[in-house]
């Protein structure tokens, strides 16, 4: 394929993410939580929304991973230069490649495949940020006490399941990204008006 950009759905959630002032104390968290904007809304709207022909090979590979998924939209990949992709370290695609967008019991999901019909990626949008797990709330409340949780997305490839963070404390933000046990694989931003970034 062609070295190109993936868009990853935090492109219009990152916009969005200045959009809202008020906060609420989380109740299982000591980290606050950004209760202002649906965010995930916003995610695909950097796609084309032009029905395509998808190859039988991969709507098959689909629909055999997600079965129960409804009311799916295909797009062709469109490639965005505005986000770092070396951040999220995605395999390169180009337009041959695939986007699918549906619901799956009751949350919106973003799916990648390659023009081989391979499952590349899928990503959720978190609106409650009390369902984190016990391990990641954990690490937020030790390693980013005070900060505001402005938005999560939970990531699915073939090799981690994480979370993608946004946090904010006055003029410091951050981005982490968090193992579904805990751990800080990546972060980046600002701390205490110092900048960070950290691949761990």
């Amino acid at each position: 394929m062609k070295l190109k950009s993936l868009l990853a759905p935090a492109l219009g959630i990152i916009i969005l993410s200045s959009c809202g002032e008020s906060s609420t104390e989380s109740a299982t968290s000591d980290v606050k939580t950004d209760t202002s904007v649906n965010k995930s809304s916003e995610v695909a709207t950097n796609y084309s929304t032009t029905t395509v022909v998808v190859p039988e090979k991969t709507k098959k590979s689909f629909e055999t991973k997600y079965p129960k998924a409804s009311n799916t939209v295909w797009t062709t990949y469109q490639p965005i230069d505005a986000i770092e992709w070396t951040w999220y370290e995605w395999p390169s695609m180009d337009t041959s490649d695939y986007m699918v967008t549906y619901n799956l019991d009751g949350s919106n999901y973003w799916t990648w495949y390659d023009d081989q019909g391979e499952w590349i990626r899928t990503v959720t949008n978190i609106s409650d940020f009390t369902t984190l797990p016990a391990a990641v709330t954990k690490t937020l409340n030790s390693q980013f006490d005070g900060f505001t949780i402005k938005n999560v997305d939970k990531e699915n490839d073939k090799n981690t399941k994480a979370y993608e963070i946004d946090l904010e404390k006055g003029t410091d933000k951050m981005k982490v990204l968090v193992s579904e046990s805990g751990m800080v694989m990546k972060k980046k931003g600002t701390m205490g008006g110092v900048e960070v970034k950290e691949k761990l």
